[in-house]
């Protein structure tokens, strides 16, 4: 089963417009019955690639949610779309086994992604591209089956 919570433009960014996507976020999550572990995981997840969209990215900036229920578990996919140009996954990784990396150069968002995210990554699109993550919230205390 596939329910799709939210598709909703960014116009812009400021905390109060943040604080009440968060809001309206953690209420969806919770109505979806996952726990605080996984609406946490989440929240962070879709924290920093909504970060990386606004700072690097080329508006609108397009945010979208969906959950799947499967027989092996439940997942909670994120899309964040803009209009600027993708990013080389496989560069990133590879930056962070490189010996001259460090977290205090930047780049710990897309870290946070990759070890909460079963699995994340970016797809070109015609106006712009997707990064997008899939969090497992079995993983994160939540039951397959509920």
């Amino acid at each position: 089963m596939k329910s799709t919570y939210m598709q909703c433009v960014v116009p812009s960014v400021g905390p109060a417009v943040l604080r009440g996507q968060r809001g309206a976020l953690r209420r969806k999550l919770a109505a979806w019955g996952l726990g605080r572990t996984a609406c946490e995981d989440i929240l962070l997840v879709t924290g920093e690639l909504l970060a990386n969209a606004l700072d690097h990215g080329t508006p609108p900036v397009r945010v979208v949610f969906t959950q799947s229920r499967t027989m092996e578990g439940r997942l909670v996919h994120i899309e964040v779309a803009d209009a600027g140009t993708g990013l080389n996954t496989g560069l990133v990784r590879a930056t962070w086994r490189h010996p001259s990396f460090s977290l205090a150069e930047g780049g710990r968002g897309l870290l946070i992604v990759d070890t909460l995210a079963a699995s994340w990554g970016d797809v070109p699109t015609d106006g712009g591209h997707t990064v997008w993550a899939d969090v497992d919230c079995v993983g994160a205390g939540v039951p397959a089956r509920q």
